[in-house]
Protein backbone atom coordinates (compact mmCIF):
# COMPACT_ATOMS: atom_id res chain seq x y z
CA UNK A 1 0.00 0.00 0.00
CA UNK A 2 1.47 3.31 -1.07
CA UNK A 3 0.36 6.41 0.32
CA UNK A 4 2.27 10.01 -0.83
CA UNK A 5 5.39 8.09 -1.86
CA UNK A 6 5.65 6.17 1.00
CA UNK A 7 5.12 2.33 0.69
CA UNK A 8 3.52 0.51 3.92
CA UNK A 9 2.94 -3.00 4.64
CA UNK A 10 -0.68 -4.47 6.07
CA UNK A 11 0.34 -6.41 8.94
CA UNK A 12 -2.71 -7.18 10.69
CA UNK A 13 -6.66 -6.40 10.21
CA UNK A 14 -8.66 -6.24 13.43
CA UNK A 15 -12.42 -6.44 13.69
CA UNK A 16 -12.95 -7.05 17.12
CA UNK A 17 -14.41 -4.98 19.54
CA UNK A 18 -13.01 -6.79 22.11
CA UNK A 19 -9.52 -6.62 20.83
CA UNK A 20 -9.68 -2.92 20.20
CA UNK A 21 -12.42 -0.53 20.89
CA UNK A 22 -12.36 1.33 17.60
CA UNK A 23 -13.39 -1.81 15.70
CA UNK A 24 -16.35 -3.91 15.26
CA UNK A 25 -18.83 -5.39 12.92
CA UNK A 26 -22.67 -5.60 13.27
CA UNK A 27 -25.68 -5.52 10.91
CA UNK A 28 -28.25 -2.88 11.02
CA UNK A 29 -30.87 -5.21 11.88
CA UNK A 30 -28.89 -7.04 14.44
CA UNK A 31 -28.14 -4.03 16.20
CA UNK A 32 -31.77 -2.85 16.50
CA UNK A 33 -32.77 -6.14 17.90
CA UNK A 34 -30.30 -6.28 20.41
CA UNK A 35 -31.56 -2.53 21.48
CA UNK A 36 -35.00 -3.43 21.38
CA UNK A 37 -33.82 -6.44 23.68
CA UNK A 38 -32.23 -4.26 25.94
CA UNK A 39 -34.74 -0.96 26.05
CA UNK A 40 -36.03 -1.98 29.41
CA UNK A 41 -32.61 -1.43 31.07
CA UNK A 42 -31.52 1.28 28.41
CA UNK A 43 -29.98 3.92 30.29
CA UNK A 44 -31.11 7.66 30.65
CA UNK A 45 -27.00 8.64 30.06
CA UNK A 46 -24.69 7.96 26.75
CA UNK A 47 -21.22 9.47 26.81
CA UNK A 48 -19.36 10.06 23.42
CA UNK A 49 -16.14 9.57 22.30
CA UNK A 50 -14.88 12.03 19.70
CA UNK A 51 -11.80 10.74 18.37
CA UNK A 52 -11.26 13.06 15.50
CA UNK A 53 -12.16 16.63 14.91
CA UNK A 54 -16.12 16.70 14.69
CA UNK A 55 -18.23 19.48 13.65
CA UNK A 56 -21.94 20.12 12.16
CA UNK A 57 -23.14 21.79 9.25
CA UNK A 58 -25.95 24.04 10.39
CA UNK A 59 -28.42 26.97 9.34
CA UNK A 60 -25.36 27.61 6.93
CA UNK A 61 -22.47 27.72 9.15
CA UNK A 62 -19.93 25.01 10.41
CA UNK A 63 -20.83 24.04 14.32
CA UNK A 64 -17.61 22.88 16.43
CA UNK A 65 -20.27 21.62 19.22
CA UNK A 66 -21.66 18.52 19.69
CA UNK A 67 -25.15 19.31 20.88
CA UNK A 68 -27.44 16.90 21.61
CA UNK A 69 -29.67 17.37 18.26
CA UNK A 70 -26.95 17.88 16.24
CA UNK A 71 -25.13 14.64 16.86
CA UNK A 72 -28.53 12.48 17.28
CA UNK A 73 -29.81 14.21 14.08
CA UNK A 74 -26.60 13.37 12.12
CA UNK A 75 -26.58 9.63 13.15
CA UNK A 76 -30.61 9.14 12.67
CA UNK A 77 -30.11 11.02 9.46
CA UNK A 78 -27.93 8.55 8.44
CA UNK A 79 -29.41 5.13 9.97
CA UNK A 80 -32.60 6.09 7.86
CA UNK A 81 -30.64 6.60 4.77
CA UNK A 82 -29.60 3.36 4.73
CA UNK A 83 -31.43 1.07 7.69
CA UNK A 84 -34.14 -1.37 6.02
CA UNK A 85 -35.87 -0.07 9.03
CA UNK A 86 -36.06 3.36 9.63
CA UNK A 87 -36.43 5.15 13.82
CA UNK A 88 -38.71 7.74 14.17
CA UNK A 89 -38.42 10.68 12.05
CA UNK A 90 -39.12 13.20 15.72
CA UNK A 91 -35.88 11.76 16.53
CA UNK A 92 -33.75 14.62 16.19
CA UNK A 93 -37.04 16.94 17.78
CA UNK A 94 -36.80 14.76 20.57
CA UNK A 95 -32.78 14.98 20.84
CA UNK A 96 -33.51 18.93 20.43
CA UNK A 97 -36.46 19.23 23.02
CA UNK A 98 -35.45 16.31 26.06
CA UNK A 99 -31.65 15.35 26.20
CA UNK A 100 -28.90 17.34 27.56
CA UNK A 101 -25.13 17.47 26.85
CA UNK A 102 -24.82 16.75 30.97
CA UNK A 103 -21.31 16.61 31.17
CA UNK A 104 -18.37 17.40 28.53
CA UNK A 105 -13.91 17.65 28.12
CA UNK A 106 -14.31 18.62 25.03
CA UNK A 107 -11.29 20.87 23.00
CA UNK A 108 -11.18 22.05 19.61
CA UNK A 109 -8.61 21.20 16.91
CA UNK A 110 -8.53 22.08 12.92
CA UNK A 111 -8.32 20.23 10.13
CA UNK A 112 -6.75 21.71 7.20
CA UNK A 113 -8.44 20.25 3.75
CA UNK A 114 -6.46 19.68 0.57
CA UNK A 115 -8.00 23.01 -0.91
CA UNK A 116 -6.72 24.62 1.66
CA UNK A 117 -9.62 25.05 3.82
CA UNK A 118 -9.96 24.70 7.72
CA UNK A 119 -12.45 22.72 9.57
CA UNK A 120 -12.68 23.30 13.38
CA UNK A 121 -14.13 20.16 15.05
CA UNK A 122 -14.18 18.61 18.58
CA UNK A 123 -13.12 16.14 19.99
CA UNK A 124 -12.71 14.80 23.69
CA UNK A 125 -15.72 13.22 25.52
CA UNK A 126 -20.08 14.57 25.86
CA UNK A 127 -22.40 12.54 27.17
CA UNK A 128 -25.88 13.14 26.85
CA UNK A 129 -28.49 12.58 29.38
CA UNK A 130 -32.27 12.25 28.13
CA UNK A 131 -34.83 14.13 30.79
CA UNK A 132 -37.82 12.11 29.40
CA UNK A 133 -37.86 8.55 30.29
CA UNK A 134 -39.80 7.00 27.55
CA UNK A 135 -38.98 3.73 26.67
CA UNK A 136 -38.43 4.35 23.02
CA UNK A 137 -36.52 7.33 22.96
CA UNK A 138 -34.12 5.46 25.13
CA UNK A 139 -33.93 2.43 22.99
CA UNK A 140 -33.42 4.85 20.08
CA UNK A 141 -30.83 7.25 22.09
CA UNK A 142 -28.45 4.18 22.69
CA UNK A 143 -28.75 2.11 19.77
CA UNK A 144 -27.58 5.68 18.22
CA UNK A 145 -25.16 5.84 20.49
CA UNK A 146 -23.82 2.43 19.11
CA UNK A 147 -24.00 2.97 15.60
CA UNK A 148 -21.77 6.03 16.15
CA UNK A 149 -18.84 3.80 15.54
CA UNK A 150 -19.96 2.83 12.19
CA UNK A 151 -21.56 5.88 10.70
CA UNK A 152 -19.13 8.64 11.89
CA UNK A 153 -20.45 11.83 12.96
CA UNK A 154 -21.57 15.24 11.55
CA UNK A 155 -19.63 16.67 8.25
CA UNK A 156 -16.62 15.71 6.53
CA UNK A 157 -17.18 12.05 7.16
CA UNK A 158 -15.10 10.89 4.55
CA UNK A 159 -11.75 12.60 5.13
CA UNK A 160 -11.67 11.40 8.82
CA UNK A 161 -13.69 13.87 10.74
CA UNK A 162 -16.57 12.55 12.97
CA UNK A 163 -14.58 9.27 13.85
CA UNK A 164 -17.15 8.66 16.94
CA UNK A 165 -17.96 5.68 19.39
CA UNK A 166 -19.73 5.11 22.45
CA UNK A 167 -17.94 5.00 25.76
CA UNK A 168 -19.11 3.21 28.85
CA UNK A 169 -18.31 5.90 31.95
CA UNK A 170 -15.97 4.02 34.50
CA UNK A 171 -17.83 2.91 37.64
Amino acid sequence: WELDGETFKVTDAICDAHAHGWTGQTGYQELLSYHVQMAEEAPAQVQLEFGSPTAFSSKGLTMPVPLPYLVFGSLVDRWNAFSPIPLAPDTRQFAEESVALSRYDLHTRPVQTKNSGLYIGAEGIAQYTAVRKDRYWLMALNLLADFALFSGVGTQTTIGMGQTRRRWPEP
